[in-house]
């Protein structure tokens, strides 16, 4: 991940842990960019080594992109469609011939890959239909941005469990609206969802089996074959028995354990079978034994740093232990002297090498994450609290910019741990965000790791409900202000209902700094045409509101209307809207009713007029919308008044000759005004 040299915040620079600093005391060795000792993330390796990577490869899949669907198909294993026994290609053939297909199978049975399978028989672009994430339910079907979308192969997954009792009515409008497109739909349900699917009108209903799990886990291991006897080492005792009853996810997570394991060549079959299956099951059983042979604090402590470490340089491993033996308030002859185990000692006992570079690693697959997960279940809160806590500095210096790679371990470690955890959970990202967010140059790396975990299957909805929770309650500002930016980033895309709810707490909390990074979100997502119309409404929507998001909706406004061009836009947008048009009435109302229009927003409005003066649409559009706002309840001619003032100021009279076409905008509203001002009129 790459991050611009910026310098920290100063009130970073002297806090009370910048005198303590690791980063500013280690040796800027060189360092090893790939690794295959630590938790499985990408096929091919087992380290979350890029928290970006990780992301763009699970963005690709949520986004059906050309490339994932391509390699799917080309890795394809053996399945089965039913009724009739139908391969792949057949069953690819009805999806196109008949349009929309019922694909019944049960989550955990590999079906997302059958669906995609399917989809990859369409020569068209792929999409896959949001659904309300929160509640766990699919969405209206006109609250679907059908209208940023082309003619595409559209994916629909029914929420596992799900029993809507007009779920056949609300399938029935999706077809519709994907017939009107000229479109394809699979839609996804479990045997649960839906009783009788095929009483559902207009799909064909297809079952699809799941893949056997000896092909499944010889197709994932296909590129290893050059190094690897693959079909031995899937006879080899005790990899038959774990895949028996083995979901696809299951095999996967097997499949890159073995690639870890199988690292060295001269290792046998045998070795590598164990290996991986005990990597695979975590190193519970070898590290219970471990830590009951290995009491010294020292010991332990050295082995937890490297987990955090791996591939660094062994005296800096070293020194952070000490650091973190201070954290913990260890005894002091933990830090060591000359009787104290060294490095090289140390490196044996936790069963670690050290290269000729003296970098050190584990020798043992996945064992760094192992650890960490172990640590985690076996020791109190307050103990992890602290070893993030000191995890969080590990990245900080003195002076200067903090250190970027230091912090991607630390990031990837934290990830790593969290897809690992049975029932994940992410309270520990809380700490990485407080201390790094202050940092520029730390940002991009807090967001991408926040967004990693909020999209992955493992932890993310966990992660989404808490990003809620601290949405609505947290009193930090770093912790919201990071919140905003990851709901105007690509977790939007995966989950466009979800990141809407957040925004509109943060909007609410009434907080200037955190409002401004709720109107930087606002105007990313605007910028994208699938969350164009759902932005809109909750912008006017918060405009229209009596509280503090009439302020951030203002903002908003005047973000999506920065220049001539994009006020031009909204009012394309607004003018075949009625329901926005209403809300915006009582938004202009609430304005007017107050002081009147100010800085930004008086800015966005005198483009609005501007863009009436070039098109008779907007004129007639910002007609209505000022009078009928004007003219509602109390205060009316003051309303109508400071109306006027506005497009006094927008176009002075002492301008009437360089301009006017905006003259006669000015007057033409103006006696509009003056007709509907109760005053006026009598």
């Amino acid at each position: 991940m790459t991050t611009d040299p910026m310098e920290p915040a100063a009130s970073d620079i002297n806090d009370s842990y910048a005198d303590d600093s690791y980063a500013d005391d280690i040796d800027e060795g060189p360092y090893v960019e790939e690794n295959s000792g630590q938790v499985a993330s990408r096929v091919g390796r087992d380290m979350v080594q890029n928290v970006h990577n990780w992301l763009g490869r699970y963005q690709a899949a949520r986004e059906l992109s050309d490339d994932f669907v391509h390699q799917t198909i080309s890795t394809f294993v053996k399945r089965i469609y039913g009724p009739g026994g139908l391969s792949r290609e057949a069953a690819a053939g009805i999806l196109r011939e008949r349009r929309h297909v019922l694909l019944v199978a049960d989550p955990g049975s590999g079906r997302r890959t059958a669906a995609v399978g399917l989809l990859g028989g369409v020569s068209l672009p792929r999409r896959e239909i949001p659904i309300n994430d929160d509640e766990q339910r699919l969405l209206p079907v006109d609250e679907v941005p059908w209208s940023s979308y082309d003619r595409s192969a559209y994916l629909l997954t029914v929420p596992p469990g799900s029993r809507n009792g007009r779920l056949r009515e609300l399938l029935s409008a999706y077809r519709e609206a994907v017939d009107k497109r000229d479109s394809y739909l699979v839609v996804l349900v479990d045997h649960k969802g839906l009783e009788r699917p095929e009483d559902v009108p207009g799909f064909t209903v297809l079952t699809v089996t799941a893949p056997a799990p000896d092909e499944l886990l010889s197709r994932l291991l296909h590129d290893q074959r050059a190094q690897l006897d693959v079909d031995t080492l899937l006879k080899t005792p005790p990899l038959p028995a774990m895949l028996e009853g083995a979901t696809p996810a299951q095999i996967a997570r097997l499949s890159r354990r073995i690639m870890a394991a199988a690292a060295d060549p001269q290792e046998s079959p045998a070795e590598i079978a164990h290996r991986a299956v005990q990597a695979y099951q975590n190193w519970d059983d070898e590290l219970v034994t471990w830590f009951e042979t290995h009491p010294d604090p020292r010991t332990r402590l050295f082995l937890i740093t490297l987990a955090f470490l791996q591939g660094g340089q062994a005296t800096n491993v070293l020194h952070a232990m000490e650091k973190l033996a201070k954290k913990l308030e260890e005894p002091a002859n933990v830090c060591g002297g000359i009787g104290a185990p060294g490095i090289r000692q140390l490196a044996k006992n936790v069963n670690a090498r050290i290269d000729d570079e003296h970098r050190i690693f584990f020798t043992l697959p996945s064992y760094d994450v192992a650890i960490l997960r172990y640590v985690h279940g076996d020791q109190s809160k307050a103990f992890r609290t602290n070893l993030w806590s000191w995890a969080s500095d590990l990245p900080i210096r003195r002076g200067g910019a903090p250190n970027a790679r230091i912090a991607e371990q630390v990031a990837s470690a934290m990830l790593a741990l969290t897809l690992s955890l049975p029932g994940a959970d992410a309270p520990e990202v809380r700490t990485l965000i407080g201390r790094w967010w202050d940092y520029q140059t730390l940002r991009p790396l807090v967001v991408e790791l926040m967004t990693a975990v909020a999209m992955s299957p493992e932890a993310g909805a966990a992660m989404r409900r808490r990003l809620n929770q601290w949405a609505g309650q947290s009193g930090s500002v770093p912790l919201l202000s990071a919140v905003a930016e990851v709901c105007g980033g690509t977790l939007a895309d995966a989950y466009p209902q979800a990141v809407l709810t957040r925004l509109n707490n943060l909007a609410a909390r009434g907080i200037d700094v955190v409002t401004g990074e709720v109107v930087k979100a606002v105007r990313s997502l605007w910028n994208r045409p699938q969350h164009r119309q759902a932005t809109l409404r909750q912008v006017v929507d918060w405009a229209a509101a009596q509280d503090q998001r009439h302020h951030a909706g203002l903002r908003a406004l005047a973000a999506i209307s920065k220049t001539s061009d994009q006020a031009e836009f909204l009012l394309s947008e607004l003018a075949g809207d009625t329901e926005r048009q209403t809300r915006l009435v009582h938004a202009l109302s609430l304005l007017f009713t107050d002081q009147g229009p100010q800085g930004e927003i008086r800015e966005a409005l005198f483009r609005w007029l501007t863009a009436a003066t070039e098109q008779p649409l907007y004129e007639g559009l910002i007609t209505e919308l000022m009078v009928s706002a004007g003219g509602t309840g109390q205060g009316a001619s003051s309303r109508f008044a400071r109306m006027s003032d506005l497009l006094y100021d927008w176009q002075p009279t002492a301008r009437d000759a360089q301009a006017p076409a905006a003259r006669d905008l000015r007057d033409r509203l103006n006696e509009r005004f003056h007709r509907a001002n109760p005053l006026g009129a009598a």
